[in-house]
């Protein structure tokens, strides 16, 4: 037990087959091979005390092992016609898990049979080992394609994650092509729920509904399903379901001018309500046209967002990939004001933001800045953000031209 509560981070089980055994090995899991300048730098043979529960199928039969991983390695007899093997079943285990190809399509092929819980964390593991560099990113959107009649929204939430993830360090040129990508996986899921609450559906389908209609919309950029967003919004605002108009207002800002831009401006200053207020406050961040992102950056700091609203505001721009650079300018000259402004824990959430700066010219520039403000966040909380910074950065240096390739096939 002292393992788990002294020693910091926590393991990464492998799983292959070898030799009619199953092997089952660990690491400490790490998304960077290197901590960053400054950090206190981790034990790489640490080891823990690993329960793990192993759920084997052999022609069509399933049975449970509890192996405990002590050491770097332990192994498990399987059947000799072993299909399926799911590590970490009942998903309870605090450790992630990273397959062999072969293990891993056996599963794949078994998806109808894995609780919704263990579906997470196959696709949650599969792309935290992608993004540390641990799979190759090719074979985590094949894997993707196995989703696509998927009907849990924890498991949409991972994978709608790692395609905004991908939006941030895909080429400009490449990006049509991922909207392409997006659509092939989502498209199918969406037309199953369809645009309408259903007799039975419960309140995390009416959620998942929103956030695959807004994927289409946004990420995928979908025009079709934008023109249909516009027609629901005009005939029926009042009706639609509290959980997809958040998404409408969302797809229509995406894909909007600014005729609505100012219709969207209107509806914020003239809101009933604050839900309604906050709808339309951060629709004004998700416009791509570059004349209208600097409008709303200005209303940050001439009063008229709210102060303890207007860092949120920022951290959007910063994190969308239309706005990013003209907000992080606007940051850098506007930084005194904003310290004045805002309250420390709203310039900390502001700064937060920086970790969309997913490019390495930016990102040079982001410790530049802070190297010479050093504001005080407390604890780690600047370090964390520029963890996560270097992370997304690593991704788009090691991956862009495997990312570039695959998108090819949607072109």
């Amino acid at each position: 037990m002292d393992g788990w509560i002294f020693q910091p981070g926590y393991p990464l089980v492998s799983a292959r087959l070898e030799g009619g055994q199953l092997v089952l090995s660990q690491q400490r899991f790490t998304y960077l091979p290197e901590p960053l300048p400054g950090s206190t730098p981790a034990a790489r043979d640490q080891l823990w005390q690993v329960p793990v529960q192993v759920r084997i199928t052999a022609v069509g039969r399933s049975a449970s092992e509890r192996p405990l991983l002590a050491g770097v390695e332990t192994r498990l007899p399987v059947p000799e016609r072993v299909g399926a093997v799911l590590v970490n079943e009942g998903g309870h285990g605090f450790y992630r898990v990273r397959y062999s190809g072969e293990l891993l399509g056996h599963l794949l092929d078994a998806l109808p049979e894995i609780a919704a819980i263990e579906r997470f964390n196959v696709v949650n593991d599969a792309w935290a080992v992608t993004v540390a560099g641990l799979m190759a990113l090719p074979d985590y959107l094949e894997l993707t394609a196995r989703f696509r009649d998927e009907r849990d929204r924890n498991v949409w939430a991972v994978l709608l994650a790692s395609f905004a993830t991908l939006n941030r360090i895909v080429e400009p040129r490449h990006r049509p092509q991922l909207a392409a990508l997006v659509r092939a996986r989502a498209a199918r899921a969406f037309a199953a729920l369809g645009w309408t609450v259903r007799p039975g559906d419960d309140e995390l389908t009416r959620q998942l509904r929103g956030d695959l209609l807004r994927a289409l919309g946004v990420l995928g950029d979908d025009p079709d399903v934008q023109a249909r967003a516009a027609e629901l919004y005009a005939g029926a605002a009042g009706t639609v379901d509290p959980n997809v108009l958040p998404a409408l207002i969302g797809v229509l800002a995406h894909a909007g001018d600014a005729a609505r831009y100012d219709e969207f401006l209107q509806r914020f200053r003239s809101a009933s309500t604050p839900q309604e207020e906050q709808r339309y406050l951060y629709a004004l961040a998700a416009f791509r046209q570059r004349e209208l992102l600097a409008q709303t950056l200005a209303r940050t700091i001439n009063g008229e967002f709210r102060t303890q609203d207007a860092p949120f505001v920022v951290r959007s721009l910063l994190m969308s990939v239309y706005g990013r650079e003209l907000a992080w300018e606007f940051v850098k000259a506007n930084w005194d004001t904003m310290e004045r402004q805002y309250p420390k824990a709203g310039l900390r959430r502001l700064a937060e933001g920086v970790t969309g700066l997913a490019t390495p010219e930016l990102e040079r520039d982001v410790h530049a800045f802070f190297e010479a403000r050093r504001p005080e966040f407390g604890g780690k909380t600047l370090e964390q953000y520029l963890e996560q910074l270097r992370i997304a950065v690593q991704l788009r240096e090691r991956e862009s031209t495997a990312l570039a390739t695959y998108l090819a096939r949607f072109g």
